[in-house]
Order: C-alpha cells, then structure tokens, then sequence
C-alpha cells in the first residue's frame, strides 16, 4: 500500500463573492504551517463553476494562455479556469470527486506528474484546448 506524503489543508469557500481572498487566506495558513506554498488546489465540479462564475465579474483579472491579454481583449475563446496565481505563488486547478460543495484542498507536492487519467488526444487539425488564469490583485 502506497502511502501519500503530500502536504494537504483543507479549506472552506461560505462566500463565493471573496472565493479568492478565502483561498489565499488558506494558502498564508498552509504557508505558516508547512513553510511552504502549496501549487494544486482540488475541488469539485459545482465549486469550481462557482468560482468561475465569481472570477468573470472580474474580467481584468482573467489572463489568457499567453499571459498577454485579459478575457475580454484575447482572441482566445474561453475554456475555464486552470490556475490561480498570485505574487508568490501559483495553483493549478485538480477536479476533485471526493471534495463537498464549497470544499477545497489545498495540497504541496513536488513531484507533479498528473498521470492519473490520459489526456484525450486532440484530432490533427485541431488545438488542444486552452486555458486561462486568475490573477490575485495586491
């Protein structure tokens, strides 16, 4: 049996109109206690469209995939969030099926493989989809 030696925290989103400040509060949390910045957020399905809900009132801060524009001045058609980032850390957004509604987990792991499942291969015309980020303001 394979033990898991990630570092983890689990956190609460109670209001999705701050879901960003919620998550770094956690993240100064999981900081202070592993001395580290965790780089993967897990959660579910249902708060992970919260928050992109939430993020779209704020478009300025919606980075495209060449990290030049903003979702309202890219060419790029959205897809979704894929991370958060803020200035002294980034996290990459996991699905998660065994998190609650609201729920997230905040995780450090230094040897980031995601081989859990295969990546669908894209046809050869077709570009793999892309996706943008959320940029924490000061």
């Amino acid at each position: 049996m394979e033990t898991d030696n990630r570092l983890k925290m689990t956190g609460v989103i109670t209001d999705f109109a701050v879901w960003d400040d919620t998550i770094n509060l956690y993240v100064v949390k999981f900081r202070k206690k592993f001395n580290i910045f965790p780089n993967i957020l897990l959660a579910n399905e249902y708060t992970y469209k919260k928050i992109d809900l939430y993020a779209q009132k704020h478009p300025e801060r919606i980075i495209d995939p060449t990290g030049e524009n903003d979702i309202e001045t890219s060419s790029i058609s959205y897809q979704g969030l894929s991370a958060f980032t803020a200035e002294d850390y980034e996290l990459d957004f996991c699905l998660s099926y065994e998190t609650a509604d609201g729920s997230f987990i905040l995780i450090f792991d230094e040897d980031l493989d995601f081989d859990g499942e295969p990546e669908p291969l894209p046809a050869e015309d077709e570009e793999k989809p892309k996706f943008y980020l959320y940029e924490k303001s000061a």
